[in-house]
């Protein structure tokens, strides 16, 4: 497993260290050069636009790179390989990166390894169990399996960590306070100090004598390339979609992967009409005031991530609630519901995930997953409320949900 390697890696040069690492992200594919020159004949390995990395030294002055004047920077991988990047290919931050700065898990793993000191001051990014969205932790150390994060909360949890991810002389005091959790959990808040472990065990005690009890029952977020493990309602005796004919008992099928909702054509500046929100997977996520402004065109100012019924989320000018993009229509693209995909439009099909214990969903659908496909008809809704498609590659054979597809182009 990579992240497996890269406690090896990473650990002597980084978790050791108390000045703050200067980490940056490559924000375009890019080789590492073993030289501070363009020079495809002295390139090494190929990197990738998300990838963390550790910056060990620059040149003094600039040079023109990809047009514009640049530092070259003396680099180290999350593989270990050092060699230059210019500065015109990265991006850097005086604080924290945030985990929508990398495009999967691998990548943010290395950087939180990278970035993290004992002490570092995080903020738990999603709810997990007893752990809720907002607390703030301090990171403690790292190692490979499930749960890889030792964190120390600002929340007694009454929690009896295992010791064998502890590290050597950790104050008994901070035990209660400890939490393991995934990589997606916490975001690093950036600060430029480091807290003490030990002032820790002198505050934390007095701060928080006693358990308040809080478990986190529901669903608060699917990123996209991180689905938590209770977000998937799968199960072998689940209701049946439109296709549960074509399963002789009912199971699923033990390589089917569930989908990730996408946005579609949905961005950051598009003009939406806004829709009531239908309730689905236990609720509705829907306030009374929010009536007044169905029907209305507004343009979407960011794209939060997904509600705690597992939906992806717009904010848009005029207001400042969550609105759901199953129920937008784009302007001028696409219907009601549809993402803003038209026939005609080139796509990635996904699988279907359950939506309300339905994923309407047949195994012979699992030979086109990952393929591009061109939409050939709009066909309404499904059972969930779900917008379905025809596509070509399966010559209009199956129905295909357009919330768990993507843009081809």
């Amino acid at each position: 497993m990579l992240i497996q390697a890269l406690l090896l890696v990473i650990t002597a040069s980084v978790v050791s260290a108390q000045a703050k690492p200067l980490v940056a992200v490559l924000s375009t594919d890019s080789p590492l050069f073993n030289t501070a020159a363009l020079d495809p004949a002295k390139s090494g390995a190929r990197l990738s636009a998300g990838d963390p990395l550790l910056i060990v030294g620059s040149q003094d002055k600039k040079a023109v790179v990809d047009g514009q004047p640049a530092l070259w920077y003396q680099v180290k991988t999350s593989e270990g390989a050092t060699g230059w990047i210019p500065g015109s290919r990265m991006s850097f931050t005086s604080t924290a990166f945030k985990r929508s700065d990398f495009s999967n898990q691998d990548q943010y793993a290395a950087y939180v390894i990278m970035a993290a000191r004992t002490g570092e001051k995080v903020v738990a990014a999603r709810s997990y169990e007893k752990i809720e969205k907002g607390d703030i932790g301090y990171f403690v150390s790292y190692h490979d399996g499930e749960l890889p994060v030792t964190v120390v909360w600002e929340r007694n949890i009454s929690a009896t960590p295992s010791e064998d991810y502890l590290p050597k002389d950790f104050p008994a005091e901070l035990k209660p306070f400890v939490y393991y959790v995934e990589w997606p959990i916490i975001e690093l808040v950036g600060d430029q100090a480091a807290a003490s472990l030990k002032t820790l065990a002198k505050t934390l005690p007095k701060a928080y004598p006693t358990d308040d009890g809080f478990y986190a029952d529901a669903i608060d977020e699917a990123f996209p390339w991180y689905t938590p493990p209770e977000a998937s309602y799968a199960s072998a005796d689940s209701g049946s979609g439109d296709y549960s004919g074509d399963e002789s008992d009912g199971a699923i099928d033990p390589d089917y992967v569930e989908g990730i909702e996408s946005y579609g054509f949905i961005t950051v500046g598009s003009t939406v009409i806004l829709g009531k929100h239908d309730s689905v997977n236990g609720g509705d996520n829907w306030a009374a005031e929010m009536d007044k402004f169905v029907g209305q065109e507004a343009v979407v100012t960011s794209l939060p991530g997904a509600d705690s019924q597992g939906f992806l989320v717009v904010r848009v000018n005029g207001n400042d609630y969550a609105w759901r993009a199953r129920n937008l229509a784009v302007k001028d693209r696409g219907e009601p519901g549809s993402y803003g995909y038209e026939t005609g439009d080139s796509v990635i099909l996904g699988a279907h995930r359950y939506i309300d214990e339905d994923n309407n969903w047949a195994a012979d659908m699992l030979d086109y997953v990952g393929e591009t496909a061109t939409i050939t008809s709009v066909e309404g809704t499904d059972g969930t409320n779900c917008y379905i498609v025809h596509v070509d590659i399966d010559n209009g054979d199956w129905y295909w949900r357009v919330e768990t597809m993507t843009p081809a182009e």
